[in-house]
């Protein structure tokens, strides 16, 4: 095939189990890349690459680096939008009668301005959950501005995956009662990882607005209870993007 045909993707010849671990070990070698996940598309291409950092590098400079060195190394290029990179440091979303957690920034590329920016913040005032019958699980989120509260519920199976799932589409829930008719958020997915020594939790969210979507990530550390780690990661990552 010409070079000059072939499409954007990603590809890497005979992308197998051992191919992304080679990949994975490249990559995490660069500065400042505490832990990452490759994303395969199935078709031997890389789909998604997602990255815990600290802030010893700037995100776009680690963007950068993984793009030369997969270019470098494989003689792959891979577009910058297919790379999200989460910056741990202090955190920016306050939750009620909490004390303060590091979390991370959440920086994707290219860039998106917000819908708008929040005018009153969120406070997370309450998580419960509750099992159902049938073996689920609800949970119900409340989130408390200045001058009113709003409140989501969801419901799923009752397993440790599920639950992180059903907090968090509970809190998106309650952020999508808070954020403008013309704004809509919906989880993407939500992860357990272990980076510099912590358990963290990563959310990506998508947000929707007329016709302009992009993809949010958020990060937290998971202190009293993985459920209520989602629902503060999917806020650090909506923070912009649901006004009250």
């Amino acid at each position: 095939m010409n070079p000059d045909t072939q499409d954007s993707r990603t590809e890497v010849e005979g992308m197998d189990p051992w191919g992304l671990r080679q990949v994975e070990q490249l990559l995490s070698g660069l500065e400042g890349v505490g832990s990452l996940k490759i994303v395969a598309d199935g078709h031997g291409g890389i789909d998604e690459v997602h990255v815990v950092s600290d802030s010893s590098v700037g995100a776009k400079q680690i963007v950068r680096n993984i793009e030369s060195a997969l270019l470098a190394e494989f003689g792959l290029q891979i577009d910058h939008r297919k790379i999200s990179v989460a910056q741990i440091r202090r955190p920016d979303i306050p939750h009620a009668g909490a004390q303060a957690q590091d979390v991370a920034a959440p920086i994707t590329a290219p860039e998106v301005e917000p819908a708008q920016e929040v005018s009153r913040r969120l406070l997370l005032e309450s998580l419960e959950l509750e099992r159902t019958a049938g073996h689920k699980v609800a949970c119900h989120v409340t989130l408390k501005g200045s001058e009113e509260s709003f409140r989501g519920t969801a419901e799923g199976p009752d397993f440790s995956q599920s639950r992180l799932e059903v907090a968090a589409r509970a809190v998106l829930s309650a952020l999508n009662q808070a954020a403008l008719d013309n704004v809509q958020l919906r989880l993407e997915g939500v992860a357990r990882l272990e980076a510099f020594g912590r358990d963290l939790l990563v959310a990506l969210v998508q947000g929707q607005e007329r016709r302009n979507t992009v993809t949010l990530t958020g990060i937290s550390l998971i202190t009293d209870s993985a459920e209520e780690a989602s629902v503060l990661a999917c806020l650090q990552a909506t923070n912009r993007w649901a006004s009250p």
